[in-house]
């Protein structure tokens, strides 16, 4: 049992899906759940997917908090919440960009309870909980950030709730975490957002997308994903991805060389390093 209570903060893809994936598993809590809008609330209850639908301030009585909503709302959130929370508690988040969050969540908490930082791996280019699966954390890795403070008992409860869902646990510092997923995660984002710009941005007469070839389609998938969250994500982020912009331009600028010179043999050690690393995934 890792909590009686779970309290989660946002039924959209992540916090709905959480919902869905604990229903009718043995040894979960109770799911409360927290939402400004009233349409997921009520999906939510329909699908059974938690057993109260509350109000932020009542849900800091949960053992567990979870706030599932986009990265600068979060903030605000955590410390609102922290402040309320009761001694034994523990208050996590989802976010994909840690230390300017686990930064508030440790400043804010009351005395007794704990914040630990958490990034499930795990999502899709739809939102919202008429998106929410299940199985969406099955198999998928989440991370846990702690800082000094935290407790191994705190963190092991956070664990056994992701583990209840399928999914495999890490635990990484929020810096670190930052960097790695500045590269893996948001520079992905932003450059898919950058190609599929730079289409939008031609005269369509002559670069129809009709002719969108499979390549295109698959790479460009993820610029699907909701703007208004990416555009905080890669804000919060801010350092971390333009370090990772500016390494990418760099290899960019390296093809380019290549194919500029015509050297086959440079364009082939390029395209094959390439091909290894992504073949090892």
């Amino acid at each position: 049992m890792t909590a009686k209570r779970l309290g989660i903060v946002g039924l959209g893809l992540i916090g709905g899906s959480l919902a869905l994936a604990l229903k009718g598993k043995r040894g979960a809590p109770e799911v409360w759940g927290c939402d400004r809008r009233e349409e997921p609330l009520r999906l939510a209850r329909k699908a059974g997917a938690i057993a109260r639908a509350c109000t932020e301030t009542e849900i800091a009585a949960c053992d567990i908090v979870m706030v599932c909503v986009p990265v600068v709302r979060s903030v605000g959130l955590i410390r609102r919440i922290g402040r309320r929370m009761q001694p034994g508690s523990v208050l996590t988040d989802v976010g994909s960009v840690k230390t300017k969050i686990v930064r508030a969540g440790q400043e804010s908490m009351a005395d007794g309870a704990e914040f630990i930082g958490g990034h499930p791996i795990a999502g899709t280019e739809n939102a919202g909980f008429a998106a929410a699966d299940p199985s969406l954390f099955r198999g998928r890795t989440s991370i846990i950030t702690p800082e000094k403070g935290n407790t191994e008992k705190a963190m092991k409860r956070v664990e056994a709730l992701w583990r209840l869902t399928g999914a495999r646990m890490l635990r990484m510092d929020p810096a670190t975490h930052d960097h790695v997923f500045a590269y893996v995660s948001h520079l992905p984002h932003a450059v898919a957002y950058a190609l599929v710009h730079s289409v939008a941005t031609l005269d369509s007469r002559r670069v129809p997308l009709g002719y969108s070839a499979g390549g295109f389609r698959d790479f460009t998938r993820i610029a699907s994903s909701n703007p208004e969250m990416w555009k905080d994500i890669v804000l919060q982020n801010r350092t971390e991805v333009l370090r990772a912009t500016a390494h990418y331009r760099k290899n960019f600028t390296m093809l380019e060389g290549l194919i500029r010179r015509g050297d086959e043999k440079g364009l082939l050690a390029y395209f094959r390093t390439s091909k290894r690393t992504r073949d090892a995934l």
